[in-house]
């Protein structure tokens, strides 16, 4: 404020140019530090939140020491979900004797149980799953992933009896070194099915869940984006048309989450071994924020009334899924432009304007966001060009970036 009445002195002096001070004036608005959302204001006033609060306190506490694979940390939070398996009444599949799937002696478990269809009259399965493992040490990951195994119990606590069995999975080894490798859990899961499973086509849809809590920008704090249901058009239906309250839930696709500027594609979590063997899934996450992989990442960095809505959002969609018998199409690459636009265009309007832009956002991504924008506002969402898929993939992960404060955004 003070250097903004000085520069205002000059100009009525006549010292400084009009356009000059427009320029320097934008610049120091920008320069200005956003007030990033502080999760611990949030309330935790219903049940279900409070539910969701006390699994992730558990397992991220420093008690558990972070979960890396292998550690006794990652067996105690391997020992917290069986005991909570059995307490909700999920059984375990009979060709593992209980609810570990061994991944290696050196890592540890899958767990896995089972809510039996209640007709028992399909013989394809639905799969809820998310990693429980972290980076160990002082990296307590209570976003990674503490937040989704948390969604995950509490789903199966409420879930109401569906038609299909349905698979609660919390995998294990998703975490460097071991992702996109053979180890991974998810991985071994997919190569190794249990035989009551069979093959992969028996899995109608699988839901993974990966950063379920995180909140850093006030625009995004009731948001949740879904990913990879755009490749089978019959799962992406009962994803658009599920819904709950005080949650909004975005499609953005794929392509907008892993093509990286000179990288090219790089998945992220557990999805890709089931895209892989060309099951149909669901990608949820609330996305990265500054805490992502940092010692800063605790239990009282969460928005639990959003994830005790999204509680609430998995029941509806995954009814909606049971109510499909046929197997879902596969169509990979499939992208749906227009949607991931309409999500896309309001966060970037907000993001580049100053008042409600990502904290720590640069003057260069500033105004490479502020380009974003208009280009948002011209581009034909109902044809678009390959320029323009790539320049909405920049976008994206421009915002991405930024969001997880990430040096070097304006690079993208």
């Amino acid at each position: 404020m003070i250097a903004t009445r000085g520069l205002r002195r000059r100009v009525l002096a006549g010292r400084v140019s009009r356009p000059c001070v427009a320029a320097l004036l934008i610049l120091l608005s920008v320069m200005i530090a956003q007030a990033a959302i502080d999760p611990r204001t949030l309330p935790v006033s219903s049940d279900l939140a409070r539910r969701l609060q006390t699994h992730v306190q558990y397992l991220a506490s420093p008690e558990l020491q972070g979960r890396k694979p292998g550690t006794p940390g990652n067996r105690k939070a391997a020992d917290y979900l069986a005991a909570r398996f059995r307490e909700l009444g999920l059984a375990p599949l009979p060709s593992l004797n209980g609810y570990r799937q061994p991944v290696s002696p050196a890592l540890g478990d899958n767990l896995i149980a089972v809510r039996p269809a209640a007709t028992g009259s399909s013989s394809r399965w639905l799969l809820l799953g998310a990693h429980y493992d972290h980076l160990g040490g002082v990296y307590l990951g209570a976003d990674d992933n503490a937040s989704a195994v948390a969604i995950l119990l509490e789903t199966a606590r409420t879930l109401p009896p569906l038609d299909h069995p349905v698979l609660f999975v919390a995998f294990n080894a998703e975490e460097p070194p071991y992702i996109r490798t053979p180890s991974m859990g998810s991985q071994y899961f997919t190569d190794h099915l249990p035989p009551e499973i069979g093959a992969p086509s028996n899995l109608q849809a699988v839901v993974i869940m990966d950063l379920m809590g995180g909140v850093h920008w006030d625009p995004l704090k009731d948001v949740m984006f879904t990913a990879g249901a755009e490749q089978s058009p019959g799962l992406y239906r009962r994803v658009k048309e599920s819904a709950a309250p005080h949650l909004t839930v975005l499609p953005v696709g794929m392509h907008l989450v892993e093509e990286i500027p000179l990288l090219g594609q790089v998945s992220f979590s557990d999805y890709d071994a089931f895209r892989n063997v060309r099951v149909p899934f669901v990608f949820l996450s609330s996305g990265r924020t500054p805490r992502y992989h940092q010692p800063t990442d605790l239990p009282d960095t969460l928005h639990y009334e959003r994830m005790a809505a999204t509680v609430t959002w998995l029941h509806s969609l995954l009814s909606g899924i049971d109510r499909d018998r046929q197997p879902y199409r596969v169509e990979p690459g499939r992208i749906e432009f227009a949607d991931e636009v309409a999500s896309l265009r309001p966060i970037v309007e907000r993001a580049a304007a100053w008042e409600t832009r990502i904290p720590g956002t640069s003057p260069m991504s500033f105004w490479k966001l502020q380009r974003d924008r208009d280009w948002l506002q011209t581009v034909n969402p109902a044809s678009p060009a390959p320029d323009d898929i790539r320049r909405l993939e920049r976008t994206s992960i421009r915002m991405q970036c930024l969001l997880a404060d990430f040096p070097g955004c304006f690079l993208f």
